[in-house]
């Protein structure tokens, strides 16, 4: 059934009135209309003269052409998710939580230093970053986690909040597992908007990327529009709990499993590993238990990108 119901189709063959004449008329002599005068003529001829004139003038302007086929930016703009019925999206509705301005800004910087890399870089030079004008939602799936693991990662969060200004808030548990193919738009899982940060304790069989000595993982998943705006939308910080564990347990073990999340959380927010064993994000495990001089400077770029109401 179509919307607001289907028109009802027309009789394809209609009753028709009966007209039964009362009286037999004899038929009326045909009329014979007087000649066209020749000023009538020309009159009609200037008429039309005019009027294509006025259409070709119109056409070549541009306005006809706009009112018969639309604007050229109309023709060639593709649709925006927002006009399509939700339940066949693939996108959320565009602009959702998306301020006028930052909601936050970095803390200010003591030292700077040159120890950081992106994780990606868009064409202008420029990192690849979260909007910071509308807030970086996060979800916990704690199955294997460590009962401690609240504390952390709030920790972990707060310290990522203040090297960049964004602004996360926690949406509560989920029971969503880790996947290299997750999808950014989960509308039956989390309604109709990005699918929010994903941060689960995991187990190499269903990370397999968690062998080894790796502890986490972090990443994000971005979006690019016709304009050449590219901005992250949501991503995953995936935990060995069975390492994990190990970690936390251990002697000052809580605050380096702060670190490690932390770590993941830089990951997230698009710093690389470096080679710098003074910093957080180098890539071997180190005494290092927060943010150094150069994973700050990183974040502080990575919490001043551009803002867009468009995705």
């Amino acid at each position: 059934m179509e919307p607001y119901g289907s028109p009802k189709w027309p009789d394809p063959d209609p009753p028709r009135p009966q007209y039964l004449p009362h009286f037999q008329r004899p038929p009326e002599p045909p009329q014979v209309r007087p000649p066209i005068k020749h000023s009538s003529v020309v009159a009609i001829m200037f008429l039309f003269g005019v009027l294509a004139l006025v259409c070709a003038g119109a056409y070549f302007s541009g306005e006809l052409r706009q009112f018969l086929y639309g604007s050229p930016s109309t023709q060639s703009q593709a649709p925006r998710p927002g006009l399509v019925p939700f339940g066949q999206r693939q996108d959320p509705v565009p602009g959702l939580e998306e301020a006028d301005a930052p909601l936050g800004t970095p803390a200010p910087l003591n030292r700077t230093s040159s120890s950081y890399k992106f994780l990606a870089l868009k064409e202008d030079g420029t990192p690849l970053t979260y909007s910071p004008c509308r807030p970086i939602h996060y979800v916990v799936n704690s199955d294997l986690a460590p009962d401690s693991w609240q504390p952390l990662v709030e920790e972990a969060v707060e310290q990522a909040e203040a090297a960049t200004g964004l602004r996360f808030i926690y949406d509560g548990p989920s029971s969503e597992v880790p996947s290299p193919t997750r999808s950014g738009y989960q509308p039956e899982r989390y309604g109709d908007r990005w699918a929010p940060v994903l941060i689960a304790w995991s187990t190499p069989e269903q990370v397999p990327r968690l062998t080894g000595q790796t502890v986490g993982l972090g990443g994000s998943s971005s979006v690019g529009l016709s304009n050449g705006y590219k901005a992250y939308v949501t991503g995953t910080v995936s935990l060995d709990a069975p390492q994990f564990a190990e970690i936390v347990n251990a002697p000052s073990g809580e605050e380096i499993g702060v670190a490690v999340i932390m770590h993941e959380l830089g990951h997230l927010l698009g710093l690389d590993h470096v080679d710098d064993p003074r910093q957080l994000m180098f890539d071997q495990a180190s005494w290092v238990r927060g943010y150094a001089a150069g994973d700050l400077t990183g974040l502080a770029q990575l919490g001043t990108g551009p803002c867009s109401k468009d995705f």
